[in-house]
């Protein structure tokens, strides 16, 4: 299939992008948004493009406390980051799972996490992190969301005609984690994911593919953290919760996907656990 007509803009500047946006919709990878276009699953008067806007970058600042990803950061660039790789190996092991090398080259960072697929890879490895988003509107005034309030359901989020700037990890020693994914074949979008980090507060797990949104479960630490099968049962439970958003569809009912997900968790934590 071919795409419905639709014209391309490329604003420099915030003010003109937003005046763009008013019919349209924003680009920066594409490589969701161009097969979405093709398949007629949405439509669009016009796509604008977010390259050339003057405010926004690729770069990676790595501050003492955060490390920041600008919102033109490809996937490849994250990958060659030396400090990501070092330090949160589990976000570098989740790039290196989304797509072939092409994709690499062109998908952002900021884009996966925009469209919203409760199965992105960055999107789940990032709650894990508890990152925040930044976002600016058209009258240039900015704000931070926890990334765990961004998903609102399948494909949606919580922006209010914004544009997504940059984000913002927390960058602390000792942290350890680890990102995992059962998907059908190499390089597919994963038919669910985890993603488990431990801090020194606490631990945090997110999930992708059960439900229409990520799901997020936060533990203290106490004096059985170390107790695996306890942690487990209470991340399970927490996912429990959420019963009635949980998906079937071709690739499986919601009964085989929570297995799967108690699988990549109960092979996750010996290791996360191993390496405090």
């Amino acid at each position: 299939m071919r795409p419905a007509p639709y014209t391309f803009e490329e604003p420099t500047n915030l003010t003109q992008a937003f005046v763009n946006l008013k019919d349209g919709m924003p680009i920066a990878g594409g490589q969701n948004l161009m097969p979405a276009l093709r398949m007629r699953q949405i439509d669009t008067p016009c796509l604008v493009s977010l390259e050339k806007i003057e405010s926004f970058s690729n770069d990676i600042l790595v501050a003492v406390d955060a490390i920041q990803i600008g919102a033109l950061t490809t996937i490849s660039e994250l990958l060659n980051c030396a400090v990501i790789k070092k330090e949160l190996p589990w976000l570098h092991a989740a790039a290196s799972k989304l797509g072939d090398t092409q994709v690499k080259n062109l998908a952002t960072l900021v884009g996966n996490v925009c469209w919203s697929d409760p199965r992105a890879n960055m999107s789940i490895a990032l709650l894990a992190s508890q990152a925040e988003i930044k976002v600016v509107n058209e009258k240039r005034l900015e704000r931070s969301i926890p990334i765990k309030d961004f998903f609102t359901g399948f494909q949606e989020n919580c922006l209010d005609d914004e544009l997504v700037s940059s984000i913002l990890i927390p960058r602390n020693s000792g942290d350890v984690g680890i990102y995992d994914e059962f998907s059908r074949q190499p390089n597919d979008l994963a038919l669910v994911n985890i993603c488990v980090v431990n801090k020194r507060e606490g631990l945090t797990a997110a999930i992708g593919g059960t439900c229409t949104t990520p799901i997020v479960a936060t533990l203290e630490h106490t004096d059985n953290v170390k107790n695996n099968d306890s942690i487990l049962n209470r991340i399970i439970l927490t996912l429990e919760n959420y019963a009635n958003q949980f998906a079937t569809d071709q690739f499986g009912s919601s009964r085989y996907k929570l297995e799967l997900v108690r699988v990549l968790l109960k092979r996750a934590l010996p290791i996360v656990g191993e390496q405090l």
